[in-house]
């Protein structure tokens, strides 16, 4: 074929194709997304990249690294990142154990992310099979912790527990790194039991009056050190680990199957670190709204650990993502590498976090963030430069997120009640006759399957039940807050990969676009080619 007949031929092919579909064209007013950078808690890396994921097909890309808090937020602080998630915040007190003050030139807000509740796990044997259902009061985990109580035949943990366990050495298992889980356990404890964490923080170096929160527990007597929530579990789930008890993310105890201990709360009630009671918890979380306060924007959660619904477990607290600012309050400029598009990549993508992400929460371990939580984020998102429109704050319409929409508060109004076999007096082995918690004899004390067989339970970590309440009580082993299926219980896998960036929308489309014209010419070519041939076989 000549070299004029081709290109008549190549011709021919496009406009036969062309005329077959007309190409779509971008639309001007089109959003155009940049890809964002982001590192910090590993503690809440698993909902991060999850919801990352969600909105890839929306054409927002987001790389994490899960490097830990500290890192997180010193990379902020120094321009590396265009924002920071981490589990407590910039250190204004510095760490009695490690670090010190922390400070960045640049303007930030704390936006709520991802509830959970600092739970305690145990490796318990009594006769040959497994303790499930422990209990203890704050103030006995207090001690625990301390030093103070060091076997489990201690009178205050017969009292809590309701029955004698065996005389044994526990060993208490604690973070050897710098750990979120660490801090938000010591600033309980520097809370509710301030002089016993005073006394403990200057016997291993601290400061001898008003000991800060700490990430970096101190080691103490056969206490025993991990680095990381996954060597935590994994000691505490390996049999080398019988006669120990640690603190962990819930997460970590249901993906390794380990039982969570259920914790007092401030309405005599032991409760689990489920779904609905860290979110009923965190109802009375406060954010610092003073700009001339050391603590502004930061969390205080001294009603949390209080809260007198009986649904409330105690230790229950937030992770945050560190977010620019503008200069309104602060009089810091934002990081130098925050742009505009930046901003409105990043509030759009926190739209969806506050909102809908937010029904995901309880399937990965953590618990969905409630209405005073949402809002106080969409205040923050609000002075984030270039920051698309948020939803209405007030009813919250449009923001589909578990706890409250629309003028609704299904926290409140759908979460369970705890078991009557839940109170603090009622026995331990016990049954529920006419709502009221009855003992059905001495039994075994390392049953799991008697303790509140009548009641209700705690209430869910995940999914939705049959009647569509997302707090709904089926499924849930009430002792442990294991999920359960088909009578077994079901480990979770909480782990996720960090989000790569990807292309951006206008390079998909125009992807797209080509690949839809290399399509039709592979159909119409052969009807042109025909066409041609027959035309030269006419004309010779």
């Amino acid at each position: 074929m000549r070299p004029r007949s081709l290109r008549r031929f190549a011709a021919a092919v496009a406009a036969a194709a062309l005329a077959v579909v007309a190409l779509p064209t971008a639309p001007a007013d089109a959003v155009t997304y940049v890809p964002l950078q982001g590192d910090g808690s590993t503690w809440a890396e698993p909902a991060i990249s999850q919801w990352a994921r969600d909105e890839v097909p929306a054409g927002i890309h987001i790389n994490f690294t899960p490097d830990g808090s500290a890192q997180g937020r010193s990379h902020y602080a120094s321009n590396q990142n265009d924002f920071a998630a981490t589990d407590i915040a910039f250190l204004t007190q510095g760490d009695p154990f490690g670090g010190g003050i922390e400070r960045s030139q640049y303007s930030y807000s704390y936006i709520p992310i991802v509830a959970g509740g600092t739970t305690f796990v145990y490796n318990l044997t009594v006769g040959g099979r497994k303790i499930t259902n422990l209990r203890l009061s704050g103030g006995t985990l207090a001690r625990i912790f301390t030093g103070a109580i060091t076997n489990w035949d201690d009178p205050a943990i017969t009292h809590d527990y309701g029955a004698a366990l065996p005389s044994q050495p526990i060993t208490v298992v604690t973070r050897s790194d710098g750990s979120g889980a660490s801090y938000m356990f010591t600033q309980w404890l520097s809370k509710q039991y301030t002089a016993l964490w005073n006394s403990f923080c200057a016997a291993h170096g601290g400061p001898r009056t008003s000991c800060p929160p700490t990430e970096f527990y101190p080691g103490f007597g056969s206490s025993i050190q991990k680095n990381g929530s996954d060597q935590v579990a994994s000691f505490l789930a390996s049999p080398v680990g019988e006669g120990s008890i640690g603190y962990d993310e819930y997460a970590y105890a249901l993906n390794y199957g380990i039982p969570a201990v259920k914790v007092l709360n401030a309405k005599g009630y032991y409760t689990l670190p489920t779904a609905s009671n860290v979110a009923i918890a965190l109802t009375l979380a406060k954010i610092n709204t003073d700009p001339a306060s050391v603590n502004f924007l930061m969390q205080d959660l001294t009603h949390v650990y209080t809260n007198p619904d009986a649904r409330a477990y105690p230790l229950s607290s937030y992770s945050y993502l560190i977010i620019p600012r503008d200069s309104t309050v602060t009089n810091s400029p934002a990081p130098p590498r925050f742009t505009n598009a930046k901003g409105a990549t990043l509030s759009t993508w926190l739209n969806y976090v506050l909102c809908g992400a937010q029904q995901k929460a309880g399937s990965m371990g953590y618990s969905p963030l409630p209405k005073n939580l949402v809002v106080g984020g969409f205040q923050q998102v609000d002075h984030m430069p270039g920051h698309v429109a948020t939803p209405d704050q007030t009813q919250l319409n449009g923001c589909d997120n578990p706890t409250y929409s629309n003028g609704v508060n299904h926290l409140i109004v759908d979460a369970p009640q705890p078991s009557p076999c839940d109170a603090a007096a009622a026995p331990l082995n016990c049954t529920v006759v006419g709502g009221k918690a009855v003992s059905i004899g001495s039994g075994s004390t390392g049953g799991s399957g008697t303790s509140g067989t009548g009641g209700t339970g705690t209430g869910p970590t995940s999914g939705t039940g049959a009647s569509g309440n997302p707090f709904a009580s089926a499924g849930i082993d009430p002792n442990t807050g294991q999920v359960l299926s088909g009578g077994a219980s079901v480990a979770q896998n909480v782990y996720a990969e960090p989000v790569s960036v990807a292309s951006r929308p206008a390079q998909q489309w125009l992807l797209g676009t080509l690949t839809a014209v290399e399509l039709l010419a592979a159909v119409v070519a052969p009807v042109v080619v025909g066409s041609w041939l027959r035309r030269r076989r006419k004309q010779g």
